[in-house]
Order: C-alpha cells, then structure tokens, then sequence
C-alpha cells in the first residue's frame, strides 16, 4: 500500500533556509527530515508550555487545590519506592 502525504510550499527567508539546509547537511540528513524533527520537539515544548501555564494557574487561582495536588504527587513518588533520588536534587538548574 502506497500512503501519500499531502505536501504544500512554505515560502521563508532565504537566511532561514539556508540554516536548515547547513545543518541538516552537517548531520546528513535531509532538510525535510530535520523539519519533521524541529516540528516534533516544538510539538513537545508547546505541550510542556501548557502544562507549566495551567499549573501556574492552579497555584494562583487555588492555591489549597495546587497544595493538595502537590501533596499527591509526594504520595505517589513514595508509592514507587524505584530508589531514584529526587528530580530536585538531579536538575537543580529547573528548581525555581
């Protein structure tokens, strides 16, 4: 079975282009590979953003609400019990 995907044409600045082109000839890939990837790890981030937004808004909106939602996810990482040290101490530089 033959799958077709729909394509389109984008039109950006050559700079922009020729970004992509120049690493995704250092990595020998193609270009088309190397948006696929930068489309798939924007994807994530902008996942992540929304999260991190509506946990910020939780700790503003209800503060009790984060509080026990905090006190929970404690409870669970001690249901694990997977030995792990705390992702506090491992990634200090995301500690706010």
């Amino acid at each position: 079975m033959v799958v077709a995907m729909a394509r389109t044409t984008l039109s950006v600045p050559t700079e922009v282009r020729d970004t992509f082109a120049a690493v995704a000839a250092s990595r020998n890939t193609t270009m088309l590979a190397l948006l696929e990837e930068a489309a798939r790890r924007l994807e994530r981030e902008e996942a992540m953003r929304q999260a991190t937004v509506s946990y910020e808004r939780l700790a503003n909106e209800d503060p009790a609400a984060f509080a026990e939602y905090l006190a929970e996810a404690r409870e669970w990482d001690a249901l694990a019990a997977d030995g792990l040290g705390d992702a506090r101490e491992e990634f200090p530089e995301y500690n706010s």
